[in-house]
């Protein structure tokens, strides 16, 4: 399977390499987020904003957020712990917004050159976009004017069949056509290594065979899917995750497709035991990214904004454009309280000793939203999770024999959890493939 295409922290970590002292913040490329709507013209079934209107940030709001960054004098965020910054863009759906997300770029960058600031070299634009609006001039024009450093995606689900089930208009209608059409030019105009970004939930993880098999038609080398973390899934969805990534898994090895593509489902350095020294939080909702709203409001990560999580929990706010980042005792405490999340700390001893813990992830800001604590984990993918690994069993195991070689994925999970998903004789095979 081929290698993910570099992304843009791994590169500036490559160009820019930092000792990494143990204990103290690993230095990254943090990822800046403006929230410039929270409106949108789709109504996905599976979104994760619950609580979206029709607001929309104003260009002072983003003036006066740009300028406490640059001005390089907050804790939170600053040249030394983010060598390199991705200006990311998001609504709802961001196009809706394309004239006030031009006018931030502009400035932007302008500032940057004026302070002759070191992430004036050292900054990469971020979109997706579920491609309703991009045939529009202004959109166009922005995508033309950017190119060389926007990364912009379209979120497609995999095949009509699959987007058309969860990615609606509001009227119930699908908007794969659009989509695609979107895409297509996208790759054609500016980019090939266009990636897609596939969710699966319990209302479409039937289709996902067939969906990825179309992406792959269509020329996508990248293909991004995770299962979502939210509460719903079943034994019965793990099992019919197993199966349909044993499917793709025949699918690209008869094609002879394993060189060629790389899909996140796969991966060969994980299913195993987490050491305990391996301590950090998976998610980077508390520290690597920082988001602002139409409001003005400073977050820790997009999901922690009203829109997520809702009008009945409190949102961690660690700032406002007008008083500055971690300018009060409460956002202080905030930011600290988010610092000392682990693994350890918010796992059961089951999740933090779980022989398939590697590979597993979450999300702070949805245990937040769940349990109204930063630090208790929501585990509703651990089901998913071992069908996961499983289908790797499956895939590399059979990869390995196809080519001859002598490596091995070991079969790690427990017979009591795979019996739940796959039957007796399947488990048998993977065991044997597993060469145990």
């Amino acid at each position: 399977m081929r290698n993910r295409i570099e992304e843009y922290p791994d590169y500036l970590q490559r160009l820019f390499p930092q000792k990494y002292v143990p204990g103290e913040d690993k230095i990254l490329a943090k990822t800046i987020t403006f929230q410039v709507t929270d409106g949108c013209n789709l109504a996905c079934t599976y979104c994760y904003q619950i609580n979206k209107h029709h607001n929309f940030m104003d260009f002072e709001t983003a003036k006066e957020f740009i300028d406490i960054l640059l001005a390089d004098k907050n804790p939170y965020i600053n040249t030394k712990n983010s060598p390199g910054i991705i200006i990311e863009f998001i609504g709802g759906e961001p196009l809706l917004a394309i004239d006030l997300i031009d006018k931030i770029t502009d400035y932007f960058v302008a500032k940057m050159i004026e302070l002759d600031h070191p992430w004036a070299t050292r900054f990469m634009l971020s979109m997706c976009s579920n491609g309703v609006l991009y045939f529009e001039p202004k959109v166009q024009e922005y995508l033309q004017k950017n190119r060389y450093w926007l990364s912009f995606s379209v979120s497609i689900d995999g095949n009509k069949k699959l987007h058309d089930t969860c990615r609606v208009f509001p009227d119930g209608s699908g908007s794969y056509d659009m989509a695609i059409a979107a895409a297509k030019d996208y790759m054609q105009k500016f980019s090939k290594e266009c990636g897609s970004k596939m969710t699966l939930s319990p209302q479409n993880v039937a289709y996902t065979c067939e969906a990825v098999e179309n992406l792959i038609d269509l020329g996508y080398k990248q293909i991004f899917l995770n299962c979502a973390y939210e509460e719903g899934w079943t034994a019965e969805n793990a099992t019919t995750l197993y199966y349909q990534l044993k499917k793709l898994s025949d699918y690209i090895l008869k094609n002879d497709l394993e060189d060629e593509l790389y899909i996140s489902m796969f991966e060969n350095d994980i299913g195993t035991r987490m050491l305990p020294e391996d301590n950090d939080n998976w998610c980077g909702g508390n520290g690597n990214m920082i988001a602002v709203d139409y409001k003005g409001d400073i977050y820790p990560c997009l999901r922690f904004m009203e829109s997520s999580i809702g009008d009945e929990m409190k949102p961690p706010i660690i700032g406002t454009v007008k008083g500055g980042i971690m300018s009060t005792p409460e956002q202080v405490e905030c930011v600290n309280c988010l610092k000392c999340v682990t693994r350890r700390s918010q796992s059961t001893d089951e999740c933090f000793d779980c022989p398939i813990a590697k590979g597993c992830g979450w999300c702070t800001a949805y245990n937040y939203q769940t349990f109204g604590t930063f630090d208790r984990r929501a585990t509703f993918i651990c089901k998913m999770h071992q069908a996961r690994i499983l289908a790797n069993c499956y895939f590399w195991n059979s990869c390995y024999l196809k080519h001859k070689n002598n490596n091995a994925f070991r079969m790690n999970v427990p017979d009591e959890w795979a019996l739940q998903i796959i039957d007796e004789d399947e488990l048998n095979y993977l065991k044997k493939i597993a060469r145990e």
